[in-house]
């Protein structure tokens, strides 16, 4: 199954974002740095700004690459594969790194732009190319 590959990816880059988010957030609060409250609540104007960056990436992982997990179901329930798919997913998975990456560590909003906007032509092309599939097999 193909589509284990990108998913497994995605979920690495969820799972290390949850640690990374959660050690600054436990750091912060053994230091005082930080209140329970203020985790509890999020509160993110009072988090360090590293802290909220990495929260706030973390958080962006809900957004479109459940949608791409959604769109590889489907093909893997209508037994839906080639090299174009996996090509699709390879480069959605890794412009969401990249996104990630300059989310968290630059500051340069261009290249984030440019990663965002590469896994969001990935995500609709997908889903176009979904619907066009299905439409014209029927």
């Amino acid at each position: 199954m193909w589509i284990q590959y990108p998913i497994f990816a995605l979920v690495l880059l969820f799972l290390w974002l949850w640690l990374a988010t959660a050690c600054l957030r436990i750091k912060a609060v053994r230091r005082g740095e930080l209140s329970l409250q203020a985790v509890n609540f999020v509160l993110k104007e009072q988090m360090a700004e590293r802290t909220r960056l990495y929260g706030n990436s973390y958080d962006n992982q809900y957004q479109q690459p459940v949608l791409f997990i959604c769109l590889l179901a489907l093909l893997h329930i209508e037994s839906v594969s080639g090299v174009g798919w996996y090509a699709l997913a390879c480069v959605f998975v890794v412009a969401r790194y990249w996104h990630c990456y300059e989310h968290i560590r630059s500051t340069n909003i261009k290249r984030r732009t440019m990663a965002f906007a590469l896994s969001s032509v990935s995500l609709f092309g997908g889903w176009t190319a979904w619907f066009t599939t299905m439409t014209l097999a029927q």
